[in-house]
């Protein structure tokens, strides 16, 4: 089944919300920044672009799903990001406020330290001190490695049995600890999961 994100982040408040050629741009929050959204959903990916890093990476197919349904998001102001793809030679137009581009996932993967990068692809990051949430190519399992794990046999801190529990259970856990306008009621530490043994 396939993963609509928005429709997981629908109790924020709906201030300031638009749309613009690449991204849904969700709940306003000025007090991080004035042109600042708590979420930011990217459109799907081009579906030839996106065929075309599936099998250069060698995606899982739940990931490819995920991407074909939006390419990405940049969610709890920077707390969460989930990478995507980018046309090759695309650009950013720094100076357009309403274009965005998620975060290349080719390049996160080629500048990422060697955990074990035949078995597992980086997908996603916290924002709070750059984990890697790694999908297992072999099993589809997600794990969670902290930064600046090097070693081939790297360990990771937390897992999740696939994709869609990911997200579901992350998004749940982190929109307990925003208000419905976006203000973080925590410590920012708190925006990543509980370490602990990989469940």
């Amino acid at each position: 089944m396939q993963i609509d994100i928005l429709s997981l982040l629908s109790g924020f408040d709906t201030a300031g919300d638009h749309e613009t050629e690449t991204a849904f741009f969700r709940t306003h929050v000025p007090w991080v920044a004035p042109l600042a959204y708590l979420h930011v959903v990217f459109k799907p990916a081009p579906h030839d672009v996106l065929s075309g890093v599936a099998r250069g990476l060698k995606m899982p197919v739940s990931l490819t799903e995920l991407l074909r349904g939006q390419n990405g998001a940049i969610l709890f102001s920077g707390a969460l990001s989930i990478y995507g793809i980018h046309r090759p030679g695309q650009l950013f137009k720094r100076e357009d406020p309403n274009f965005a581009l998620p975060f290349n996932i080719e390049d996160e993967n080629s500048s990422w330290p060697p955990v074990d990068r035949v078995q597992f692809l980086k997908f996603a990051g916290y924002g709070f001190d750059g984990s890697s949430v790694c999908i297992n190519r072999n099993d589809s399992q997600i794990y969670l490695f902290q930064r600046g794990q090097r070693a081939l046999n790297a360990t990771p801190v937390y897992s999740w049995p696939n994709l869609n529990l990911w997200i579901n259970t992350e998004i749940v856990r982190l929109t307990a600890i925003f208000d419905h306008t976006g203000r973080r009621l925590v410590d920012e530490a708190q925006t990543l999961p509980t370490v602990g043994p990989p469940s």
